[in-house]
């Protein structure tokens, strides 16, 4: 799949088309010559055990899910954090006991209750990784906690965004 990528990203430089890569991470563009493809399955598992982790079980709204989402991959877009989703979710004190333990699903993943809230987490970190974003994607929204942190934040289900 990455060499398909590279082959098409070669064709559009030389017909004078840009290819600006969603995150400095090989990921597929969302649509490609008309055919969608599909996000990188290892992304997808870090980036949904992040959204269940962070977002909780249903009694967050997918809203919140996918704002938990565009916060880690905007931070990788931002110069102040790493610039891969893992990095960002195994920083120092960011995103649980990533750091000590890398990006593992929590033990209650494994509880038969949980199921709908870890397939959602899946199928949000898959909208999002191929490109289909909600309102904090691109706008600078790199905070994210159960207390006020950043500036121009607002509160959804429990968690607060900020700038």
């Amino acid at each position: 799949m990455t060499r398909i990528i590279r082959i098409m990203a070669a064709l559009a430089l030389v017909c004078g088309f840009s290819m600006t890569p969603i995150l400095p991470e090989p990921l597929p563009a969302a649509m490609t010559a008309g055919a969608v493809l599909e996000p990188d399955a290892d992304l997808v598992e870090k980036l949904a055990c992040a959204i269940y982790s962070e977002a909780g079980g249903d009694e967050c709204s997918d809203e919140c899910r996918i704002n938990v989402g565009d916060v880690i991959l905007n931070r990788v877009k931002d110069p102040r954090f790493p610039n891969t989703i893992e990095g960002v979710l195994t920083a120092p004190r960011q995103y649980g006991t990533f750091s000590q333990t890398g990006v593992v699903w929590p033990a209650r993943a494994s509880n038969p209750g949980e199921k709908h809230a870890v397939e959602r987490a899946y199928d949000i970190a898959r909208q999002l990784l191929s490109g289909h974003h909600g309102e904090l994607w691109g706008q600078g929204y790199v905070w994210q906690a159960e207390f006020e942190q950043g500036s121009e934040g607002f509160w959804l289900d429990g968690l607060y965004f900020g700038r």
